[in-house]
């Protein structure tokens, strides 16, 4: 005998819906990703912003208190031959050059300001002066007449006093 068709259904059929997890963790993923790029840069821009203002506001005090100056003398068959430079990032004002013990003094100096001659400076000590050093320039003095025994040179800045024993 041959079975007629029927048109009910035999067993569970299962309704198959497509899966929408994947697209919604792909669609999550991209916002996340997105917001991940908003909060990298908003951040990267507020850390520009605070080292923009440290460098040309918070770092220009700083940047003038690391000058300074390297000051050395040395005595030689009583010809006194010192030389001052300038070391740092802007220029430095050397106001006054002074002798230790404060009753010494030189006479017949020559001063020199990068190889060149500078005639601010004829005898030591000397005050008045406004000599303005820039970064790498060299001050250098000789002095061929001394007297009282000096034992230091001392460099007055308009940011301080630089001291260098006589050797």
């Amino acid at each position: 005998m041959i079975a007629k068709p029927t048109n009910r259904v035999v067993g569970n059929v299962k309704t198959i819906k497509a899966k929408q997890t994947n697209a919604e963790r792909s669609l999550a993923r991209r916002g996340e990703f997105t917001i991940l790029w908003v909060i990298v840069a908003v951040v990267s821009i507020a850390l520009a912003l605070i080292l923009i203002f440290y460098v040309f506001h918070g770092a220009m005090p700083s940047l003038g208190a690391s000058n300074t100056l390297t000051v050395s003398a040395e005595e030689m068959g009583g010809v006194l031959v010192m030389n001052v430079k300038a070391m740092g990032v802007s220029a430095i004002t050397v106001e006054a050059i002074n002798l230790v013990p404060s009753g010494s003094s030189a006479s017949s100096c020559t001063a020199y300001l990068n190889g060149n001659s500078y005639s601010g400076i004829t005898s030591l000590p000397a005050s008045g002066l406004s000599i303005t050093l820039n970064p790498g320039d060299t001050l250098s003095i000789t002095c061929s007449s001394l007297s009282g025994s000096p034992t230091q040179v001392e460099v007055v800045t308009t940011s301080g006093a630089y001291t260098a024993p006589i050797s």
